[in-house]
């Protein structure tokens, strides 16, 4: 009788709590009138670690310089099915990720993303396709590794109740490309590759009371979100690509403020560059405080010189004797110019100093024309090696 009237008591609590459960969750009186909708956290902007050094390229770079998104595909060839269907595990929308972190650093970006509207009213007569600016360079590249990596976990119960906790990673990897659009020639080239940690950890517990099994568990998963992390890895590649085109003193500054816990580049081309850069600083700052210590040690009187008696005047120091023929007269002199040579004289410098200066300022026109031809030339003929001398905005002058 006493088990019976538990086991009612049960079933008549689990009823209410399921009752009070579905009211909760948007379960409407009637079929005629429509279910409230839950509010969840406030819509905010989208921020990554990698912001603010995207942020502080503005302004560094060239804005005569267009840059353009291609294809940035999903080759992982993983899919996923839930309960709503099926799909792909990796975002689909990379391109348009890397397109928000290049308008971010400041440069010229040319939407790509889309060209169906511009081939439209291209053939519809009414765009000119010639007034289309044309893109120097375009970004490309996969996400091409989805790695699943074993994982481990533990669990223990005594009596019925113990702890349990259970981890898992997944590996994810991508390469972009930055082309020279003339030439199709790679000037920039980055792989990264990060690892998605997730793990659950809960308490359980199970008792009997009298017939009836009383089972508690108590849990929580925490996983880093896929596509957010996707994101930071593009943006953080995107920063990747921009240094390797400028001088490592544009970058330097900015590079400082990619925080080490949320990434680190050692072995990039840009990060072999900055390496080197401050080494020859380093170089040249010991060099030049050994030819200051040695300068010191010159100017330094010897010695020998600092015991010598100040009463004895020095060889230096006694006024030089001149010749008496010099003083009065100076047989090797010039003779005495008469006036009309010397008004001949005076002219005929005067026209060389003026043709000195034509021909000075005609050079120096046609100077400025040869570095105007090199500098249009270098922008089409992109070398990996001296890409740094016009890509920085500070170099363009």
């Amino acid at each position: 009788m006493l088990n019976f009237s538990f086991n009612r008591f049960l079933s008549s609590t689990s009823i209410i709590m399921l009752a009070g459960v579905s009211g909760c969750t948007g379960l409407a009186s009637s079929n005629q009138k429509p279910v409230e909708l839950v509010q969840g956290p406030p819509i905010t902007d989208i921020f990554t670690p990698f912001d603010m050094a995207l942020t502080c390229l503005s302004g560094k770079l060239r804005r005569d310089v267009s840059f353009s998104v291609g294809a940035i595909l999903d080759q992982t060839g993983k899919d996923v099915v839930t309960n709503g269907g099926s799909g792909k595990m990796v975002t689909q929308g990379a391109g348009d990720m890397v397109q928000s972190a290049l308008f971010q650093s400041g440069v010229n970006v040319l939407n790509r993303r889309d060209p169906r509207i511009i081939e439209s009213e291209a053939k519809w007569g009414i765009r000119d396709p010639r007034q289309i600016q044309a893109s120097n360079y375009y970004v490309t590249g996969s996400i091409n590794s989805l790695d699943f990596i074993p994982g481990g976990g533990l669990d223990m119960q005594i009596a019925g109740v113990g702890p349990n906790y259970s981890q898992t990673r997944i590996m994810v990897g991508l390469d972009l490309s930055l082309t020279d659009t003339r030439s199709s020639k790679v000037v920039a080239n980055v792989s990264l590759q990060k690892q998605i940690a997730a793990q659950d950890y809960g308490l359980s517990a199970g008792r009997f009371a009298g017939r009836t099994l009383l089972n508690v568990q108590i849990g929580k998963g925490e996983r880093e979100a896929t596509n957010f992390a996707l994101r930071q890895m593009l943006n953080l590649a995107t920063f990747e690509l921009l240094s390797q085109v400028v001088p490592p003193p544009v970058f330097e500054g900015c590079r400082q403020q990619i925080p080490a816990e949320f990434g680190r580049l050692n072995l990039t081309r840009s990060s072999v560059a900055l390496h080197q850069y401050k080494k020859n600083q380093q170089d040249n700052g010991v060099e030049s405080s050994l030819a200051a210590q040695e300068a010191v040690l010159d100017e330094t009187p010897s010695s020998n010189e600092k015991n010598k008696s100040t009463n004895t005047p020095s060889k230096d120091t006694k006024a030089p004797k001149n010749k008496e023929s010099e003083v009065i007269q100076n047989p090797e002199a010039d003779p005495e110019m008469s006036k009309q040579e010397l008004i001949k004289y005076i002219s005929q410098k005067q026209v060389s100093s003026a043709d000195q200066v034509a021909e000075e300022t005609e050079s120096a026109e046609k100077n400025i024309q040869e570095q105007q031809q090199e500098q249009t030339s270098s922008l089409w003929e992109a070398n990996p090696e001296v890409t740094e001398h016009y890509w920085s905005s500070t170099q363009r002058d």
